[in-house]
């Protein structure tokens, strides 16, 4: 009997002396009452599971957070437990980790079953369309002709088919359109991108932006993008018709269309989640500016990237969210200016148990979108869903660690600083945390230690 007292005395220790030593800027809470001896019958196996499956990981997480770079953030949390929480109210550049808030914010404010619609309205004479045909863009970030994807590093997926409306439209009988094909982007405004982007990034990393958009703004016969989305796809759909033997008798050119021309075919996007999902797995900057706009379209009547960014505010103080060292600047997070916190980030996660629409929408660890070559050999690789961020002196990590099918460690780790984006910094402190978190099990259970 002594001889078990005595363990469970020193068991007793090493878990409290564990739990001291851990990384939180938590305050200790004074203990005022205990209803229930320390140790006993009834508490022991649970403790004993937390100490063997969680506070061994604590131990490692705390050798990665000690290899931090000054202006950095980690925050980890299993089963509701923070194990390591450093600098989480410090306000920092987040890169593409801003496509979560977006992701959040699109499916509370539009819903994970809303969908883009795409719509062709003209006049008919029978065979005929008297005067121009418009193509009026309802926002589908992922409106692409079919070979597209075929040209993408990370290739769109979940994509809507411009095919789709041209055989829409030419199955109606049309032999002729006697005006010319008119893309019609009104349903958000004109601005192309964010003011603060240098020029080495736009209509290279994200733009020109618009509502109407066919295969983020370029065209199958031309390496030149044009400064205006809407006339690329004219000038797309155009060449679709004529390919079908549709003839049309007017160049490609924007305008709108009149509020009593009818719809003559359309075609609809897969649901935002579905949408959501390739903008996280691929880091796709045009589909996380296009769902600020329609953001900011459905809250407020105003596509515009103003608009959208005082949507997302509401959005994240209706639900209580941190917002203290939030700054928003766009969506896809190229702009320098955000700010995100590791705290706001670890709750948007929180939210999302690591299985539902943000969670099965990150890339993969050495398997799929942005992770996809990244640390193959790492024990996470396969378990590990993450969204990537890069941008020079920043590199970002935030998802979920799978350990059974419905459980799932949630993380966020922000690296800013000089050189930090270089692999020889980022990629070990990657490793450590991947391996840390690959060790994360649900075993053994308090009912397996249980008498």
């Amino acid at each position: 009997m002594t001889l078990v007292v005595g363990s469970l005395l020193g068991f007793a220790w090493r878990f409290v002396d564990g739990v001291a030593t851990s990384v939180s800027t938590h305050p200790a809470r004074e203990l005022t009452q205990v209803s229930s001896p320390i140790i006993s019958a009834r508490h022991f196996p649970q403790t004993l599971s937390d100490d063997v499956r969680i506070n061994s990981v604590r131990r490692r997480l705390v050798g990665v957070a000690n290899a931090l770079p000054e202006s950095s953030c980690l925050s980890v949390n299993v089963e509701g437990k923070l194990l390591v929480d450093v600098n989480p109210t410090v306000s920092l550049v987040p890169a593409s980790n801003m496509k979560l808030v977006v992701a959040y914010a699109a499916l509370k404010t539009l819903g994970a079953d809303y969908t883009f619609n795409t719509s062709a309205r003209a006049t008919l004479d029978g065979s005929t369309v008297l005067g121009d045909l418009f193509i009026v863009g309802g926002g589908d970030p992922l409106l692409v002709t079919a070979d597209y994807p075929s040209r993408e590093f990370f290739p769109t997926f979940n994509q809507t088919r411009i095919e789709d409306l041209v055989d829409a439209i030419a199955s109606r009988g049309i032999t002729t359109i006697t005006g010319s094909v008119v893309g019609d982007e009104s349903r958000y405004d004109t601005e192309r991108y964010s003011p603060n982007l240098g020029l080495g990034i736009r209509g290279t990393e994200v733009g020109p932006l618009g509502a109407l958009m066919v295969s983020d703004g370029t065209l199958a016969t031309s390496p030149i993008k044009p400064d205006q989305p809407a006339l690329a796809a004219a000038t797309e759909i155009t060449r679709l018709l004529n390919e079908r033997g549709i003839a049309v008798g007017g160049p490609p050119k924007i305008g709108a269309a009149a509020a009593d021309v009818g719809e003559i075919a359309s075609v609809v996007s897969q649901p935002l989640r579905n949408v959501i999902a390739e903008m996280l797995t691929n880091s796709d900057n045009n589909t996380a500016e296009l769902l600020l706009k329609e953001i900011g379209f459905s809250a407020n009547q105003s596509g515009t990237r103003e608009s959208g960014i005082a949507a997302v505010n509401n959005v994240l103080m209706a639900d209580g969210l941190t917002i203290d060292g939030f700054v928003m600047a766009d969506g896809s997070g190229l702009d320098r200016t955000n700010r995100v916190t590791c705290r706001l980030l670890m709750e948007i996660l929180g939210s999302d148990n690591g299985f539902g629409d943000i969670g099965n929408g990150l890339s993969v660890l050495g398997k799929v979108g942005t992770l996809r070559d990244v640390l193959m050999d790492s024990p996470a690789a396969g378990r590990m869903y993450a969204k990537t961020g890069t941008l020079t002196d920043v590199k970002t990590l935030s998802g979920f660690t799978r350990y059974t099918d419905t459980l799932a460690a949630h993380f966020t780790l922000l690296l800013n600083g000089k050189g930090v984006s270089n692999q020889g910094v980022y990629r070990p402190i990657w490793a450590a945390l991947a391996s840390a978190l690959a060790s994360v099990s649900d075993t053994p259970s308090a009912a397996q230690i249980a008498p």
